[in-house]
């Protein structure tokens, strides 16, 4: 009688390791930017697809200061995967300014989801004209290390400008937008892609405009780094833009993580997201570049495809 019990007694105790283990969960944490932008509402899409279709995880997006912050959230492991400026991927990788030293585990898990722009705008009653009209204005940018904080340092560089020149509040993008509104600002240089809602929201009561960027502006940003391009927002991308405005690019944004990010889990999660391609679209209307050409092949990409994603790629034939 007692063997029996013993028996049971074990028989149910392996039930219960096996449930215990079967239970396992890993769990992901996905760094983004800034709540008012693009990047926070693409990766909650992104974490709610893995979730619903790679069984034993749970991936949280986090919002956060943008791409610098991530790659240093990837480097002491306190995120696993991140939205992130290629350029910036690239810099850190090879430990170029504002990266002190070289980062090579960084690995894309995706092709290109967008490009990103620069978008300068200013108050149309401060009598600014052109981002070199900047010198003595109050002018907001993005939190100190973030992507929008960088594109602001060189935005103004390429027009013989420092932050010296001007009073320089250093805020998150929806605080930026709303100093804008209460005149609290004259001008701003806002890290948030084309087409997001806080600069929507900017826009409506007419008050502000967006700046263009001179020839000879993206002349001396080519000097900083060749990759950056010419770029338009089209005409009515925002209320009261009734006109194309020249702008400056850079490479598409990638999402990343570190190379000893698990192989089978990175294919898993690269293929969830390609297969599910309308739903990460319809976050923002640039998402709609978020398709299997900006798989571009492994010489013109800045930093390498993971071994998982690129398993993924080859397979489908986009990849050789």
């Amino acid at each position: 009688m007692k063997k029996s019990i013993r028996l049971v007694a074990i028989a149910a105790m392996a039930l219960v390791l096996a449930v215990t283990a079967g239970a396992q969960v890993k769990h992901l944490t996905m760094g983004t930017a800034g709540v008012s932008g693009t990047n926070y509402p693409t990766g909650i899409a992104m974490c709610q697809l893995w979730n619903q279709n790679i069984p034993g995880i749970k991936a949280v997006a986090i919002a956060t200061n943008g791409s610098p912050h991530n790659i240093d959230l990837l480097r002491t492991r306190d995120a696993d995967v991140a939205q992130c400026r290629s350029l910036e991927a690239m810099r850190a990788t090879n430990g170029v300014a504002p990266y002190p030293e070289k980062m090579p585990w960084i690995r894309a898990i995706t092709g290109g989801l967008f490009a990103d722009l620069f978008q300068v705008v200013a108050r149309k009653s401060s009598g600014i004209k052109s981002v070199s009209d900047f010198k003595g204005k109050r002018i907001a940018v993005g939190p100190v290390g973030s992507g929008g904080e960088v594109d602001a340092r060189e935005t103004l560089a390429a027009y013989g400008l420092t932050y010296k020149d001007m009073k320089v509040s250093f805020v998150e993008y929806t605080q930026g937008v709303e100093m804008l509104q209460d005149d609290q600002v004259d001008g701003a240089i806002l890290g948030l892609a084309m087409g997001a809602s806080g600069m929507t929201e900017l826009m409506l009561d007419n008050k502000t405009f967006i700046v263009p960027i001179t020839d000879a502006a993206l002349a001396n940003l080519k000097k900083v780094n060749p990759a950056y391009m010419r770029r338009n927002i089209p005409a009515n991308i925002y209320p009261n833009q009734k006109d194309p405005v020249p702008t400056v690019g850079t490479p598409p944004d990638v999402i990343i993580v570190r190379d000893d990010f698990d192989a089978a889990l990175v294919y898993k999660m690269t293929k969830t997201l390609y297969e599910n391609l309308p739903t990460v679209q319809a976050v923002a209307v640039n998402l709609k570049q978020f398709t299997k050409d900006l798989v571009l092949p492994d010489d013109q990409m800045l930093i390498p495809y993971h071994p998982g994603a690129r398993k993924y790629f080859v397979e489908q034939g986009w990849l050789k």
